[in-house]
């Protein structure tokens, strides 16, 4: 992970580097502790601050190599025998961009990248800047513009930023790769990962207002994972609805039981763990072999990877693969954030134990001892974290409502709040010490999770929960993946989401929505059935009954007297001091 940082000036004359002010400095240094370098380069400045996660030695950035010129930010998958074990991604993506000698060539190698990452790649001999977030939107990238006394303007592109008066910015719409003439602010080019929908041309129409330019979209870059069609052969011709119906009379163990003695539900399941394993595999090794504390020491015997923990079933299927690939001799943190509850703030101590007994810490409690039992020989380590309310408002007020900007809503504020609290992590049972921190993101939205989604099948059977669920995914890139990027990695940490994975999501979303779930069974059971069947096989059985949650009700961060839409009053300050 890295905190990554480009600014353009109109004029090459004027100074860029005032850009970097204090503040921001901080920002992006938080994101990248280890090696921080930055660049003047014509009329742009470019700043690398990186979190050590891949490569034999931490690789300083920006990168450069000829005429061209590399900041990048994020984690290549799928590439095989192509990339050694020990070099890192940015340096092997500089020796294929280098490789790049027309632009057809250029869009080829995008096409066949996956992963969550963002970058800044400038030609110096063309004059061309490129930038661009992979199509799943997983990590941030915030794009401003501000106009300057010179009648000038300044345009900024930056993993993390905070609100400074007449500067318009939006988190950049992850829609394919841009192109931009440093001689031509007015007008920029898009090869767009896919044709535009409605809401997509609606983001780019934002985009042109906000920066004040027009974009021309070119053709599609067209990745093959983004099809929902995979490449599977195997048969998968089955009815959630009607397998239950024919077994009406078991209970919900005997149920799940009989379901995963059919064949067709055992191929299916079978690949879908193959995807998944791998997903987790790749997130989980591919880090650094030291955490942040002992990262000048030969050996490390701290945790690497956490998971952020409410006990349901997407985290605890995440924390058992987990165990598949971490080293036996290493710990696995476990992550679990509990707020004060708004109506006991002023009636209770701080070490009153019933106060931070929230519905997820009760489920985590739960979940762990269902880990303790599975996976016996390894260390878990509960990390309980308690927030007061007088804890919450001042840190919103001094920090986290830099890093959710540029988002404004209630909701932003309490998601935000509380992913940055859990990847944070001070706990009573310890500090976090992970570099990576697994989350269980997209898994509602590819097998069906959410009430809506419910509602939809009540309202038109399978024909609406389909678009519903399809609606879903391709909101997925707009929607928190940024925010939660930006909180997270402003602790150390890397955030990766194994479920919204290229492979994974293509082969789930080739299933029909009657293969994934069933709600003529109650909350719990039927939703996300097949993911549930899939944490039974594991032998998980109180999480798969556990019902949906959302985190800002589960760890009560939420004050049910405020709407979720609603402007936050820490997110919306005229001006912060910088």
């Amino acid at each position: 992970m890295c905190g990554i940082f480009c600014s353009i000036r109109g004029k090459s004359s004027d100074d860029v580097a005032c850009e970097l002010h204090g503040t921001l400095k901080t920002l992006l240094h938080n994101r990248g502790p280890d090696v921080q370098h930055t660049l003047a380069i014509d009329n742009l400045l470019l700043a690398g601050n990186v979190l050590w996660q891949q490569g034999a030695t931490p690789q300083q950035q920006p990168i450069v190599n000829e005429h061209l010129v590399l900041l990048f930010n994020g984690d290549l998958y799928n590439l095989g025998a192509e990339k050694e074990a020990t070099q890192s991604d940015s340096t092997w993506l500089m020796e294929q961009l280098i490789k790049c000698h027309t632009e057809d060539k250029l869009l080829s190698l995008f096409r066949r990248l996956e992963g969550p990452y963002c970058l800044m790649l400038y030609n110096s001999l063309e004059k061309v800047l490129y930038f661009c977030r992979d199509a799943l939107g997983r990590n941030s990238l915030i794009i401003e513009r501000e106009e300057l006394q010179s009648q000038s303007q300044s345009i900024r592109l930056l993993s993390t930023s905070c609100h400074l008066q007449q500067t318009a910015a939006m988190e950049l719409p992850p829609l394919g790769l841009y192109k931009l003439q440093m001689n031509v602010l007015q007008s920029c080019v898009l090869h767009p990962w896919q044709e535009l929908n409605e809401e997509k041309t609606q983001q780019l129409q934002q985009l042109d207002v906000a920066m004040g330019w027009r974009t021309n979209v070119t053709c599609p870059i067209a990745p093959e994972w983004l099809s929902s069609t995979s490449s599977s052969t195997v048969s998968r011709s089955y009815d959630l609805y009607a397998l239950v119906a024919a077994a009406a009379d078991l209970q919900q163990q005997q149920l799940y039981e009989h379901l995963l003695s059919l064949e067709p539900l055992q191929q299916t399941l079978q690949e879908f763990a193959t995807l998944l394993q791998q997903s987790v595999a790749q997130r989980v090794q591919q880090t650094a072999p030291v955490c942040g504390s002992c990262i000048h020491l030969d050996k490390c015997e701290h945790a690497k990877i956490c998971v952020l923990f409410s006990g349901g079933i997407d985290c605890s299927i995440l924390a058992l693969l987990a165990d598949r690939f971490v080293p036996p001799n290493e710990p696995i943190e476990l992550i679990n954030v509990a707020f004060e509850r708004v109506a006991t703030a002023a009636a209770t101590s701080p070490g009153d134990e019933l106060l931070w007994q929230v519905p997820d810490r009760q489920t985590a409690e739960q979940s762990h001892r269902e880990l303790q039992r599975l996976c016996p020989h390894r260390q878990w380590q509960l990390l309980e974290v308690n927030v007061s309310r007088e804890e919450l408002q001042q840190q919103l007020k001094d920090h986290i409502h830099r890093l959710i900007y540029p988002l404004q809503t209630v909701l932003d504020e309490c998601l935000g709040s509380a992913f940055w609290f859990a990847a944070n992590a001070k706990a009573n049972g310890g500090q976090s010490h992970a570099r990576v921190a697994l989350l269980g993101s997209g898994a509602d939205e590819l097998f069906g999770g959410y009430t809506r989604h419910r509602n939809a099948h009540r309202r038109g059977g399978n024909e609406a929960l389909q678009l519903e669920l399809e609606r879903d995914w391709q909101r997925i890139p707009a929607r928190n993946l940024a925010r939660d990027d930006r909180v997270i990695a402003d602790c150390g940490k890397t955030a990766r989401a194994p479920f919204i994975e290229e492979r994974v999501a293509q082969f789930v979303r080739s299933l029909t929505p009657q293969q994934r779930c069933c709600y003529t069974l109650p909350e719990g059971v039927g939703d996300k059935l097949l993911l549930r069947l899939y944490g039974y096989s594991l032998g998980l059985r109180d999480a798969v009954l556990l019902k949906k949650r959302a985190i800002q009700f589960g760890s009560r961060i939420a004050d049910k007297r405020q709407q979720a839409n609603q402007i936050s009053e820490y997110l919306c300050l005229d001006k912060l001091q910088i």
